[in-house]
């Protein structure tokens, strides 16, 4: 196969040097597939750019009566794929093959990097992408993008789909006394080993070691330190009668579990020296794990040589709650100064049954709200709406919250003053009660597993039920508290030992919230047994509200996070690209979007938008026609309108205004209006009222597909931008939107601008890439 001549003859690839048709050659896969073969199925995520080389193939739709419809054939040199490379959003086409073909299949981060190079080539992919995103805002387009979430077995990558050539990646979490490994190989559904070491230091440990066909227990009485810890686990794995492997060198990535990433780490990072660096200074927050946990990274630097590491935060997950979330109502400068905020934990665990649940109800995460229990000898509830987690219950400290083993949860902080004052307990007496002797241990005064306290109950231990039934109070407490935060709710999640295997707890935890919509089917909770893998819907058939249970696997999700963080890792030649584009800042002040149809309800029939002065992006403007909004505590006059018209109506405003309105705005993209408060809109020939519509715009980038394509951004990444202002600031949780009629230019709102004090002209830099979409 002639494949360098081949590509060189494509047209698209034309003007490419050899050098680069030789890199895209090396890199290509031929496939064969019989007639009829599956290319690309409808909801798979785009990976690649693909080329006919022999054969032919057809693009098919689905429509409404399930028949297909051919809607294109390609042939030898036509090329097709080509989102994968600006967005990798599901596949809303099969494309299958018309006869027995051959076709090329080239990962799109081989042709990212060779675009970036090649301006000619650039433009002609620019022209391909532009013609496909223009049809993708068409509403049929639209319709097919947000249904095809249904046949994706996988949208959001929890079995690696994402990877392409087997990998095997190791996930560590090192404690003080004890070390938990897992080594995945990404083309197995199952680890191919896990292995506890406990009680290190004790003269007492034990490996425990599970793999596919059984599990065993070792003991391992000599090992003293953590170091001999790591010894025992390099042994296990390189065992070829476990694991088939004789030296770590297959190993290309490990994972580490951080417990605390303070505010700074809002996604899992590829460990450098300034990673290291910042974990290191977050031991005041953490003291009892970050030290260990960085003890685990550079132990495994120095065993996996050159493997990257990646550090998977449990905090990360909770880093953007809102500040009425994550505010404690203490003297503003000692919160600032000793970094007191809800920080919040079991990230990991929370993100991973979200994603898990939004699969299995075959719905996009970004329209569901959840209420994530995850219950064990640690235990957390989590409200995630969008996708993101908008509240949880342990806070600056593992301590605050549910009732657990060994913890009390929430507690009257005079309760401390009056030990203190009455008990003289000092720091060390306050942590070894609070963190070791009291919840279901305090309360019951016999253990802290709630498998005992329930035999101990059911014989009649009343300190052992009143255990149980605070336990299981608190934790409704809080499912009701969040599902008024979030106004509703889709899923209820129970996860973590106790969540997933006391049917009992469930069921008092969700007896009495009938009301609220959550229907237990006592039956399938009673029978139902949890198994790594498999979710359990427990809700009545018919209820609105699903209750479901998902065995935590917090190991395959650091697995995962691990692979993403490598994946928006970028090379320094590209990080220097990147930082050195500058990207003009806009201030965005408060603003209406109308429907031709509002328009005229508020300035009378037949009337249009009168364009006044036209706006940075190519085709806006703002009017000439001002509004009044109307909240239930005050009004906003003249607010300029934005044309042109749009498909809804939407108002953006920015946090200070909603408290002069008097109503509560969640900050979301663009366009995401779904739960959002509706408001007045009062113009010169009569008011209308929206139901829906009003947010707090997210900060967002503009960019053209061309420039996309050149600095290797995706549509709806989500990266980090330093901003060069009076003082430097880095601004993260920046949206990327791409669109043929963007030009390159980053949007703050107004309060976000005077407390910087920056001002429209300012120049910003993609510092780097936090979050992608699809991966």
């Amino acid at each position: 196969m002639e494949l360098p001549l081949f590509l060189k003859k494509i047209e698209i690839l034309s003007d490419l040097p050899d050098e680069d048709i030789a890199l895209i050659a090396e890199n290509a896969h031929p496939i064969d597939f019989p007639t009829g073969g599956v290319i690309i199925r409808r909801g798979e995520l785009g990976r690649f750019l693909w080329a006919v080389y022999e054969g032919e193939v057809e693009v098919l739709r689905t429509e409404d009566d399930g028949s297909l419809k051919t809607v294109a054939t390609l042939e030898r040199g036509q090329i097709f794929g080509e989102m994968a490379l600006l967005t990798g959003e599901p596949a809303v086409l099969d494309v299958v093959a018309a006869q027995a073909s051959i076709i090329i299949r080239i990962p799109r981060e081989i042709v990212s990097g060779i675009l970036a190079r090649n301006p000619r080539t650039l433009v002609k992919f620019t022209r391909l992408v532009t013609r496909r995103l223009l049809r993708n805002q068409q509403d049929d387009a639209r319709k097919l993008l947000k249904n095809v979430h249904r046949e994706n077995e996988d949208p959001y990558d929890l079995n690696f789909s994402s990877v392409t050539d087997p990998l095997k990646i190791l996930t560590v979490n090192c404690g003080s006394s004890s070390l938990k490994y897992t080594l995945f190989d990404t083309t197995q559904s199952e680890p191919v080993i896990e292995g506890l070491i406990e009680k290190i230091g004790s003269g007492d440990a034990t490996h425990v070691l599970r793999m596919p066909d059984g599990k065993k227990e070792i003991p391992v009485r000599d090992v003293l330190a953590v170091e001999q810890a790591f010894d025992v686990m390099v042994s296990t794995i390189t065992d070829q009668a476990y694991t088939g492997m004789s030296d770590l060198s297959d190993i290309k990535a490990v994972g580490h579990r951080v417990v605390h990433g303070g505010a700074q780490f809002s996604s899992s990072v590829k460990v450098d020296a300034e990673v290291l660096s910042s974990i290191r200074k977050l031991i005041p927050l953490a003291p009892l794990h970050n030290p260990f946990n960085l003890k685990g990274i550079e132990r495994m630097q120095e065993l996996v040589f050159g493997a990257p590491q990646v550090a998977v935060f449990d905090t990360s997950f909770h880093v953007n709650m809102p500040e009425q979330a994550s505010t404690y109502a203490l003297p503003f400068a000692v919160s600032e100064e000793e970094q007191i905020r809800r920080y919040g934990f079991h990230g990991t665990s929370h993100k991973f049954v979200a994603l898990s649940t939004a699969t299995h109800l075959k719905r996009p995460v970004s329209e569901l709200k959840m209420i994530s229990c995850h219950l064990g000898s640690g235990a957390s509830v989590c409200a995630i709406d969008h996708g993101r987690s908008v509240d949880t219950s342990m806070g600056m400290t593992p301590l605050e919250g549910l009732i657990m083993g060994t913890r009390p949860g929430d507690l009257d902080s005079g309760v401390i003053l009056h030990l203190m004052r009455h008990r003289n307990m000092n720091a060390e007496d306050l942590d070894r009660m609070l963190n070791k002797k009291s919840g279901l241990l305090g309360i019951s005064g016999t253990s802290n597993d709630m498998r005992t306290l329930l035999q101990a109950a059911e014989a009649g231990d009343f300190r052992c039920e009143r255990a149980i039934n605070a336990f299981c109070y608190r934790v409704r407490k809080y499912i009701g508290a969040y599902c008024a935060a979030m106004g509703g709710l889709d899923a209820l999640i129970f996860t973590g030992g106790i969540g997933e295997n006391a049917a009992e707890i469930r069921a008092r935890i969700c007896r009495g919230m009938e009301a609220l919509g959550i229907l237990v089917y006592d039956e399938v909770n009673a029978k139902m047994r949890s198994r790594r893998g498999q979710i359990t819907d427990i809700s009545e058939p018919g209820a609105k509200i699903r209750i479901l249970v998902i065995p935590a696997d917090e190991e395959k999700m650091i697995a995962r996070e691990t692979i993403h963080a490598l994946g928006r890792t970028r090379s320094k030649e590209d990080l220097k690209k990147l930082r050195s584009r500058p990207i003009t800042i806009s201030v965005s002040a408060r603003h209406v979007h109308l429907t031709a149809k509002h328009f005229e309800m508020l300035f009378g029939a037949g009337r249009t938008m009168t364009p006044r002065s036209d706006l940075s992006q190519s085709g806006q403007f703002a009017a000439a026609e001002t509004v009044n909004l109307i909240g239930p505590k005050g009004r906003i006059d003249r607010v300029r309108i934005l044309g042109p018209a749009r498909k809804e109506s939407q108002v953006e405003i920015s946090r200070t205004d909603q408290f002069q309105l008097g109503i509560e705005v969640p900050v979301r993209d663009s366009g995401d209006t779904e739960g959002t408060p509706g408001i007045t809109l009062e113009g010169d020939a009569g008011t209308a009222d929206l139901e829906k519509g009003v947010i707090c715009a997210k900060r967002h980038i503009h960019i053209s597909p061309e420039e996309a394509l050149n600095l290797g951004l995706r549509d709806r990444d989500v990266v980090r931008v330093i901003v060069k202002g009076v003082r430097e600031l880095i601004f993260g949780d920046v949206l990327v939107r791409v669109s043929p009629n963007y030009r390159l230019d980053m949007h703050l709102d107004t309060d976000e601008a005077n407390a910087a004090r920056i001002t429209t002209g300012a120049i910003g830099y993609i510092e780097s890439i936090q979050h992608r979409n699809y991966m």
